[in-house]
């Protein structure tokens, strides 16, 4: 009889043990005295005054602050927390992811926990990468898969929008993904009536925004990745018609695909702006072209990409867009970004390299098709400095054309090349191998700011 009890006993500890795990899926808010709850789902609702769209969560309005955070911020433990409370910090308060994975659990109750909101993505299949609209019982499939992933997210207190897709009209020519996404919409509003719908798509075309117009009438906010054609954007919603709420759900520096041939060279590689300059994109975008549409049914935006960048242009230009280094400092465009977030400037500013005029490989710009020959000696120099006056650290590195680390972000360098690194100064061995490299400068504050150039070059 004894054992029995004791059976009994330990067979209580096990169930109340599962129970209380089963209650930590939902992170509590820190000092929340209400931890034998779970926190309710946000319940997000959009509204039209005027011309102005609205958006609230939970009877609070809500205009998305965003940034669209990069693989970096998440793929170690503890990134999330980093990056996260980095952006809460600066005065966002909303990311997006791209699909659902091993890491979205993680990601969201992360972003709970710092007060930052979600907008979910689910994966749509594209053309282009050999997706047939015509096929129904592979559409069909897709539906009930998103279905399940819905089901499984849908009542996570930091979610607020589902992104049915992220460019899924990339090249497309079938008029059936659309109401493949018509679909997904309707069956998200049949299963979760707490969180709106939308879909990111490449540009703001006319005949593309009228076709979602006719084909996805469940379709609640339209959002576009767009960067140099921003400022086209309002006017081609207001010519197609379009009169529900939109998001521009990336914005940065123009895009490799959009440069102008002077900032290509003679063997193909982009020629990168400086971070200061990049700042000055990030301001630009959003001043002029993102917060004054506000009142023509812009309900927020999100900044391309937060943390470090593990991907590019045929993975090769993978310090294009990252709005930090490595090691989680943060360039100018962060900077920029709480400006437009909050209204005021940290108190501390990153270093500035103001233009790439500023940056020289044997007294040639980025843009002069530099080459040199294969174990030759080579001299570069950078002219920096630091809003605050704080001291000034330099690190140089030279890496390939399309390397990069084993996690997929920017490439470490080439060890034994930099003869005396550290100064705004430096003498350098070209690699023994012919091909395209580039040569990087990083400037450091002792605040955790940075800011970096790039100057791309041939060995012969």
């Amino acid at each position: 009889m004894q054992k029995i009890k004791l059976l009994i006993i330990f067979l209580i500890i096990i169930v109340y043990s599962i129970s209380c795990n089963n209650m930590d899926d939902y992170p509590i808010p820190p000092n929340s005295f209400e931890e034998t709850e779970l926190p309710s789902p946000a319940k997000v609702t959009l509204s039209k005054e005027g011309s102005e769209w609205k958006m609230f969560v939970n009877d609070e309005e809500y205009y998305i602050k965003g940034a669209a955070p990069g693989e970096s911020t998440y793929i170690e433990s503890g990134r999330s927390d980093y990056y996260y409370g980095l952006l809460a910090e600066n005065g966002g308060n909303t990311i997006r992811t791209y699909g659902i994975n091993e890491h979205t659990q993680n990601i969201l109750d992360a972003a709970y926990e710092q007060g930052i909101g979600v907008c979910l993505g689910l994966w749509v299949a594209k053309e282009i990468h050999n997706f047939d609209y015509n096929n129904e019982v592979a559409v069909k499939a897709q539906l009930e898969s998103l279905r399940e992933q819905v089901l499984r997210y849908k009542d996570h207190p930091a979610l607020l929008i589902w992104f049915v897709g992220n460019e899924p009209d990339a090249s497309y020519t079938n008029l059936k993904l659309w109401n493949a996404i018509n679909d997904i919409c309707a069956m998200i509003h049949e299963v979760d009536p707490n969180h709106p719908t939308t879909t990111a798509i490449t540009t703001s075309d006319v005949g593309k925004i009228k076709a979602i117009m006719e084909r996805v009438p469940e379709l609640d906010i339209l959002s576009m990745n767009v960067y140099a054609a921003l400022p086209n954007v309002l006017g081609n919603l207001q010519t197609a018609g379009w009169e529900k709420p939109y998001m521009i759900t990336e914005f940065g520096p123009r895009g490799t695909w959009q440069l102008p041939s002077n900032r290509i060279t003679e063997w193909g590689v982009c020629v990168e702006e400086t971070s200061t300059e990049k700042e000055a994109v990030y301001l630009n975008n959003f001043q002029n072209h993102i917060a004054p549409n506000r009142k023509h049914g812009c309900i927020g935006s999100f900044a391309f990409v937060w943390g470090y960048q593990t991907t590019g242009s045929n993975l090769k230009e993978l310090t294009w867009y990252g709005l930090h280094d490595r090691e989680g400092r943060s360039f100018g465009g962060v900077d920029a970004l709480q400006y437009c977030w909050t209204g005021n400037y940290p108190s501390n500013r990153a270093p500035i390299i103001a233009s790439r005029a500023d940056m020289l490989l044997n007294d040639k710009r980025a843009e002069d098709n530099i080459k040199t020959p294969a174990g030759s000696n080579n001299q570069a120099r950078v002219t920096a400095s630091d809003p605050d006056g704080d001291p000034l650290e330099y690190e140089w590195l030279i890496s390939e054309v399309g390397a990069k680390d084993p996690d997929g972000g920017p490439h470490s360098g080439i060890s034994g090349l930099i003869q005396a690194n550290g100064s705004p100064e430096v003498t350098f061995t070209a690699p023994s191998a012919p091909g395209a490299y580039w040569l990087y400068v990083y400037v450091r504050d002792n605040h955790h700011k940075v800011a970096s150039a790039v100057i791309p070059f041939l060995v012969e």
